[in-house]
């Protein structure tokens, strides 16, 4: 029998492929499902786009009297039915901050006093693990870790609540539906006249709610 060393390679050659093929299927697949393989186009996340946007109030001469930073968080239907009704082991059972709130004056809010300061409004989904029995909106004092800091950091939608926030008021919330769809998180803070109440207004997706805060 006459031996044909071409033959040999081009047949070792091939295994070879094949193996490293079914060593690396499991990668391949993957990144297939995450989105990063499409026609050899990268799909970028959204989330990791989302940014620090500031909305602000001036009260008389006081400029910047009420100030919220948050992130413009892209809109998830699902992720938002979790927090209202439950039943995720993951969304449903923890806090998510929505606003870093800066007051330059005392203000009043849920009928509790405000002084001058960092707070944090989060969300509580309704949850058995969290004993809730409806989602809920807290607002917390805090303290930056450096001064004019915040806790909300770009591209991450999954930024905690401050650990040393003190809660100050905590109540049930829903939010409005029917809105038209915002594709991120809105926020509008501003007065309605000449008075001293501060409406802060969010819109997220469909869903609309309105805060008020009144300065002294």
């Amino acid at each position: 029998m006459k031996f044909n060393g071409k033959a040999l390679v081009r047949s070792l050659l091939y295994v070879a492929v094949v193996c490293a093929c079914l060593g690396a299927g499991g990668s391949l697949r993957a990144l297939a499902q995450d989105g990063n393989m499409s026609g050899g186009a990268t799909k970028t996340d959204p989330r990791k786009l989302t940014t620090i946007q500031t909305a602000s109030a001036d009260v008389g001469k006081n400029k910047k009297a009420v100030e919220v930073r948050y992130l413009n968080l892209p809109f998830g239907a699902p992720t938002f039915g979790y927090m209202e009704v439950g039943g995720d082991r993951y969304y449903s059972n923890r806090t998510w901050p929505i606003l870093h709130l800066t007051l330059t004056q005392n203000a009043m809010y849920d009928g509790k006093a405000l002084a001058p300061g960092d707070y944090v409004f989060y969300i509580t989904p309704k949850s058995e693990q969290l004993k809730t029995t409806s989602m809920m909106l807290t607002l917390a004092s805090f303290k930056p870790a450096t001064a004019g800091g915040t806790f909300l950091v770009p591209g991450d939608v999954f930024t905690e609540t401050p650990k040393d926030a003190i809660v100050i008021s905590q109540k049930a919330v829903t939010f409005g539906k029917g809105a038209e769809v915002a594709p991120a998180l809105q926020v509008w803070v501003g007065t309605e006249g000449k008075g001293k109440d501060v409406d802060i207004k969010l819109h997220y997706g469909d869903r609309t709610l309105t805060e008020k805060l009144t300065l002294k």
